[in-house]
């Protein structure tokens, strides 16, 4: 049983390390926020049994400028994080949502558990690589995740999700808020 961990844990870090070495460069694009959380949130389809996941997606929101590919697997990973941090609580429940921040001219996508928190300590190394809270945790998941946002010029923060848990906050910029002089040009 021991080997086997061992082997998963190895397994899991080669996975991770050759996902983060092998990032092709984001190529952000107007997207659909929405669209994204939903086809991320598609992929965890029966395996979320007895978490309780509420989407609280705000319409009519402006694109944002987005890889929806790199996107969808960041979102895809906090909902994976969310679910572990749930194992061992008794109240087991996700929250995605988005919202339009518009002093900031960005969309704000949260992922939020009710499950036993990030203490202050944890939330200044949660997002350097090979730090992990998890027993066969890699601690690449949210490197990536943070790599991911600062190619979209977007910023992430945990905070405490009352009355319990952690809320993970992505801020990607609107299409609309690039300039001229940042805004690709289209190909003749």
């Amino acid at each position: 049983e021991a080997i086997t961990g061992a082997v998963d844990t190895v397994r899991n870090l080669v996975n991770e390390f050759s996902t983060l070495a092998s990032f092709p460069a984001s190529q952000p694009k107007p997207e659909d926020i929405n669209a994204i959380v939903e086809n991320a949130l598609s992929m965890f389809n029966g395996r979320l049994d007895g978490i309780r996941v509420r989407k609280l997606l705000a319409k009519d929101l402006p694109k944002v400028m987005a890889d929806s590919d790199a996107i969808r697997r960041a979102t895809a990973n906090l909902v994976d994080n969310a679910a572990e941090a749930l194992q061992g609580s008794v109240l087991k429940e996700i929250e995605i949502s988005t919202a339009l921040v518009a002093s900031r001219d960005a969309v704000e996508l949260s992922v939020a558990d009710s499950g036993s928190g990030v203490t202050q300590d944890l939330k200044e190394k949660l997002f350097l690589p090979y730090f992990s809270t998890k027993k066969r945790g890699t601690g690449l998941g949210l490197a990536i995740v943070s790599r991911i946002v600062e190619e979209h010029h977007g910023s992430i923060r945990v905070e405490e999700n009352k009355p319990v848990g952690a809320r993970f906050v992505l801020e990607l910029p609107l299409a609309s808020s690039l300039t001229p002089a940042t805004a690709d040009t289209p190909h003749a």
